[in-house]
């Protein structure tokens, strides 16, 4: 009797203790709750880390880009890929493309992981051995391309006189996906100014709405754009700055950096004064 009576104590205490150890629902749901707020507050944080990586990764893009120009224009007498062949200074196509034809292998790091077009450049560059229409997600000095005979080009005869300030290539845009309205549910790889940054936006006073080009501009890393220097340095520019002063003839604060386009030819650009970044620097030499 006396054991029966200890036996079922026991077993009285082991079902409280088993009742003790559950969840009730209340519980499970206040957990839950605490679960979601904390994976809620972490989102914003995870996202800039991702988008903060993708930029390391353009960065590293802009890097190889320089090599690759690098050993094009040792390879060409000095000469930047402009046109068609080393002997023909015409702009027929993409610089990156002249730059891709004899290494393919470049086609992957001319592709920016932030740019909204990159799907499409991937199959157009990548999958496609022909693929080299377009543009990719880098653009290349305008000022350069745009020189008579673009002489500028020779960067081995040629140089501004602050290198490691003078823009060569940055991210390009706009990155605005568009279906192609000719063809349904068709999406084009972007023409983008075949591969070149305009110091302007060819905005005009007076000019009709569309007329009007859009800006090449992009704010794809959080509002910045990766610049890559003629030394082959890196740079993150803030974009905001740059649109909300549109387009002006002159800039005091750029000029004192040596603008070429300020100092010597008075003609209007974007300035990217702020990263102490500019198109061309120091007079322009005789080709």
């Amino acid at each position: 009797m006396r054991q029966s009576r200890q036996n079922s104590g026991f077993r009285a205490r082991a079902g409280i203790s088993r009742h003790r150890c559950a969840f009730t629902l209340v519980e499970l749901l206040v957990v839950m709750s605490i679960i979601v707020l904390l994976v809620a507050m972490s989102l914003p944080s995870l996202r800039r880390s991702i988008r903060q990586a993708r930029s390391t990764v353009c960065k590293s893009n802009l890097k190889e880009v320089y090599v690759a120009l690098d050993i094009y224009r040792v390879e060409n007498n000095g000469w930047l890929p402009v046109g068609n062949n080393p002997n023909d200074r015409s702009i027929t196509q993409s610089w990156w493309s002249n730059l891709a034809e004899p290494n393919p292998g470049i086609r992957g790091v001319l592709i920016c992981p932030d740019d909204p077009w990159a799907p499409i450049l991937r199959e157009t560059m990548l999958q496609n051995p022909t693929g080299l229409t377009g543009a990719g997600s880098y653009g290349l000095n305008d000022f350069i391309l745009a020189s008579p005979d673009a002489f500028l080009a020779n960067l081995g005869r040629f140089s501004p006189s602050r290198p490691d300030d003078t823009i060569l290539v940055a991210d390009l845009g706009p990155d605005v996906v568009t279906p192609n309205p000719s063809a349904l549910g068709v999406i084009e790889p972007p023409v983008r100014n075949n591969g070149k940054l305009a110091i302007d936006d060819r905005y005009r006073p007076g000019q009709a709405p569309a007329q009007r080009e859009g800006s090449w501009l992009t704010n794809r890393h959080m509002g910045f754009i990766n610049v890559l220097t003629c030394v082959g340095n890196v740079r993150r520019l803030p974009v905001r700055p740059a649109l909300d002063r549109r387009i002006n003839s002159y800039y005091e604060s750029c000029a004192a950096g040596d603008c070429t386009l300020c100092r010597y030819l008075d003609v209007p650009h974007y300035s990217f004064t702020e990263g102490h970044a500019y198109w061309w620097t120091g007079p322009l030499p005789r080709p």
